[in-house]
């Protein structure tokens, strides 16, 4: 599970994954929070976030450690 305080710096921040699914869609939200930061939005980004690493994080190999950094 991430917390809003990590998926928003994921959202503000510059990081590089090798997941291509992940980089996609996190930069898709980048775009979108950017246009409304507004906690309902920040909220909504992170459950999807978190719900993709539960369910992808067998997929996501050295990018959990770079996640677990934050």
């Amino acid at each position: 599970m991430i917390t809003a305080q990590q998926a928003e710096k994921l959202l503000k921040g510059d990081y590089t994954f090798e997941s291509l699914s992940f980089s996609m869609m996190l930069m898709r939200m980048k775009i979108l929070y950017s246009e409304d930061s507004s906690p309902a939005n920040l909220q909504r980004y992170t459950q999807e976030i978190s719900t993709y690493l539960e369910k992808f994080k067998f997929n996501m190999g050295s990018d959990i450690s770079t996640l677990q950094k934050l």
